[in-house]
Formats: C-alpha cells, structure tokens, sequence
C-alpha cells in the first residue's frame, strides 16, 4: 500500500502504543507481526486455572516459540499477538494446526526432544506436515482436547503445571486420558479478514459519475496439479495478473480473483502498483472446513511452492481475493451458506465451506464483491441447493446489507451456467436473481439467449460459462472482453469497462 503521507501518523501511534503497552506486549510489538486471514483463538487452560497459552518467540534455542500456559488476562482485548493463533487444515478438516501470530509458524509438536522436553509443542514449523496437526475433540463441558501424533501413538496434549520453574505450564503431548490439565477452552478472537472499523461507512452523496475498469479472474493457483500456477510464487503471479491489465492498468479499480493463496497477496498488491503508479490493498478471505470432532472451521491451506527436491515455501490459506485502490477503508467476508460433511457412499466426504468478500470506496461511493460458489460434483454441491443459496445469500449483500448511495459491482467463479445457456449442464437458475436485479457484462449479445455470455471455462468436450461481472441496472458496459487464453489457469478472465451515471 502505498500511503506515504500517513506514515508519521502511523509511526507516532505505534510508539505511544509500545509506551503503554505491558513488557510482554511491547516485546512483541517489536518484532514483525504476521497478518494472517482466517478465525483468530486463543487457547485457555483449564488445569492452569484459566490461563492463556503463549508461544514464547522471544526464547532463545530449542525452546523458541514454546507453547506454555502463563498470561493471565482480564479480557482477550488484553491478549498480544503471542496468545494468538490462526486455525489451518491441511487436509480437508480431519486435523487442525495451529499458526501462531506472534511470530508466523505453525505449532509443532517436537517427537526429537528428550525428557520433559519431549513431545513439547512449540511454534516453529514453517510448512505443514504431520509434526504439525493436531485432532480437536470436543468434550462433554465445551472444552477442548488436543490430540497429536508421537513416536508412541496419539498423545493429549497436557499443561505440566506440577513442572519446575523452567517447565512449568509447558504444553507437551504426553497423556493417554483427558483431565483437567488436557482441557483448553478454544476463545473467539475474531476474524483478521475483516475490517475494524465498525459497519460500512456512508457514501458520498451526491454521487458522481464514474468510468472505470474491472476484471475477475480464477488464477487456479492452489490445489490443482493440472493447472500450470498450481505451485506459483507470488510474484510470478501478479506478473500474470498485471500482465492482463495491459495498458489500461491505471483505469481498474477493482480485480476480483479466485483460488489463490494467502501468501499471494502482497506479491500481487505490489505488481499492480508498479503497473498503475498507485497505491492498491488487495484483501484476502480463506475458504475453510469444518474440523472434525469440533464446533469449529480452519482455513485450508494451499499446496506448498517450490518441489521436494528444492524446498518446500509455504503459501498460506486458499481462497479467494479483492484487489482496490488503497482509499478503501472499509472490508469484510462473509461464510457462504455451504453443503455439510456427509457420508456418500461409504466414504466420509468433508466439504469447503465458500466465502464471499466486499470492499467500498466511500469518496466514490463504489462497492466490490467477490465469492467463489460450491462446485456442482458429487463431492460438493451436484444438485444445486447451496448455489442457490449462496446466490440469493450474494444478493442480500449486494443490495440488502449495503446502505443505499453505493453503487456494487459484484462478480467471481459461480460455478453455474447462466439462465439461457445452450450448454447441457444443470442447473442454471443459479444466477437468476442476479440477472433480474443488474447487469452482466456478456449480458444481451445474443438476442434469443439474453441471459447468456461467451464461455469462460474450457473443458475437455465443451465449453461453458461460470464466470460472471455484475454491475448496476443503470450502468453502461462500453465493454467486455472475454479472451479465449486461460495462460496458466483454467478459466479465461472477464474484463469490462464499465459507467455508472451520477446519482
């Protein structure tokens, strides 16, 4: 972001905020924070009497980022970044791992370690693997047990408040039964990919005309090994991304991008203002799973960078993002209603849980929306139920929960053929709702197929349509331009010029 002129703001509020903070606090101010997206906890022993549990990433040696349970807190408000953690899964939600804030690691049960330092969980893992998952099981009283994998099986995860000085409140995998001191309340802290500033603040009213730019785009950059950007840095794919803008970057003010990782984010904010010579936030949102044995959602993570013989680079969470100019001040995502874990056949199939994400430019009175739907497999969503719903859920957003003055633009991978499609796929009353309300921008090209536009998803047999660029009813589409080259991806990207009149 590129925000010069606040700079000394900033820097004055952070040294009055290290001035008032407690000694642990400041010591954790001062080292680089990680902003990671997803539901934030804090982990509160039961056995400790309440205690909060603190990833000590100021110790030194093999103790680094230790777990213990030691932070007493009158409220989580007082809670610093060492007793913040991010929920991940690496697998779809049959474990969880635990990433911590104060430092950016993932917590890692230590199986090498002798004595009362083995099985010791401590925030150091940079990738995920199975050092680093851990089974949440949901005890009768709401509490949580941890579950980890050691050298002699599954262990629960205790606080050793019995322990000397040096060990004392250390969380270890080491028992076979669950008491008091294996206990952990999981406590809400709140969601990172989420602004803090309250609801969306109000318009500018009047609300002038505006003439601008704006592309979405599945960069396919996560899970799928058959897409090229399945390992993809950041910066190899905001070179992609820019790259598309081409010579009218400066004229975009929104880029909505899905199956991306969470690690992509800046990489990306910095290609599109060195393609545009402005400032840019791009936001994030995770798509999540439910764990199992729990109450609770991890943000799944993306496959790894890089190859087994060069190194693994972890990318963070999958999901989905929304790129603006940096004077947006207001953000939020929204859990899409999204099919349940069930058993099909005789398999146990566990389901991603989809999201949506807006952000508003208030001086211009402009509203961003993106989400990515369920997928139409027997894995997800075949029948179309929780599509439709997300849709209908979509359309609140869009012009239920926003204050009147905003114009939305809104779009993403749908994954739905539009109402008048020729294609045979079903079902394809998804977007009708959105048809009916606004403006596509493939919308009208052909007369007996109004509701309809060029495809947007190649396939083996066919082509189809499932990308969509929504805007006002009232809007002019000068144009918008579907170009049949998915370069690295799966999906080719949708770009529309588009003018909203002054209101």
């Amino acid at each position: 972001m590129r925000r010069k002129a606040r700079h000394l703001v900033v820097l004055c509020s952070a040294l009055f905020a290290l001035i008032t903070m407690s000694t642990v606090e400041a010591q954790a101010a001062a080292r680089p924070v990680p902003v990671t997206a997803g539901d934030k906890y804090a982990l509160q022993s039961v056995g400790a009497g309440g205690l909060y549990v603190s990833a000590e990433v100021d110790t030194g040696g093999d103790g680094e980022g230790m777990l213990r349970a030691r932070t007493t807190a009158d409220s989580v408000d007082d809670l610093g970044s060492w007793e913040k953690f991010t929920l991940h899964t690496d697998d779809k939600g049959w474990t969880a791992t635990l990433r911590s804030e104060g430092n950016g690691n993932y917590v890692t049960t230590e199986r090498n370690d002798a004595g009362t330092h083995e099985n010791l969980l401590r925030a150091r893992g940079a990738t995920v693997g199975e050092w680093e998952k851990l089974h949440l099981k949901k005890q009768a009283d709401g509490t949580y047990a941890l579950s980890a994998w050691t050298d002699d099986g599954y262990k629960y995860v205790s606080a050793e408040m019995e322990d000397s000085d040096t060990d004392r409140g250390l969380l270890r995998a080491r028992s076979d039964s669950v008491g008091s001191w294996e206990k952990f309340r999981l406590v809400y802290l709140g969601e990172e990919n989420a602004s803090d500033q309250g609801p969306r603040p109000a318009p500018a009213a009047p609300a002038t005309s505006a003439d601008f730019r704006v592309m979405t785009w599945n960069v396919c950059a996560n899970h799928n090994g058959d897409c090229l950007n399945h390992r993809v840095d950041g910066a190899a794919l905001g070179s992609q991304i820019a790259a598309r803008l081409g010579s009218g970057a400066g004229q975009y003010r929104a880029v909505f991008l899905q199956e991306l990782c969470e690690s992509h984010a800046k990489a990306i904010e910095r290609a599109l203002e060195e393609a545009t010579s402005s400032g840019w936030d791009v936001r994030f949102a995770p798509i999540k799973f439910d764990v199992d044995g729990s109450s609770v959602k991890a943000a799944r993570t993306c496959d790894n960078a890089g190859s087994e013989s060069a190194g693994w680079t972890d990318r963070g969470s999958y999901g989905i993002a929304l790129a603006v100019p940096d004077s947006n001040v207001w953000y939020t995502s929204y859990d899409l209603p999204s099919p349940k874990n069930r058993t099909i056949g005789d398999t146990w199939v566990r389901m991603e849980q989809r999201t949506a994400l807006c952000a508003v430019l208030p001086a211009q009175a402009l509203q961003f929306c993106t989400a990515h739907f369920s997928a139409g497999v027997a894995q997800d969503d075949a029948d179309g139920t929780k599509r439709r719903e997300q849709a209908a859920m979509l359309q609140d957003i869009v012009h239920s929960y926003t204050p009147a003055g905003y114009r939305t633009v809104y779009g993403g991978d749908f994954n739905s053929v539009p109402p008048d499609s020729a294609s045979p796929d079903t079902p394809k009353d998804v977007v009708t709702l959105a048809y009916a309300a606004d403006r596509e921008c493939d919308e009208g090209r052909s007369a007996d197929r109004i509701r309809d536009g060029r495809a947007t998803k190649p396939l083996g047999t066919r082509n189809i349509k499932i990308d969509y660029l929504f805007a006002p009813s009232d809007a002019t589409v000068l144009s918008c331009d579907v170009t049949a080259d998915a370069g690295r991806s799966d999906h080719y990207p949708i770009q529309a010029r588009v003018v909203l009149p002054a209101r």
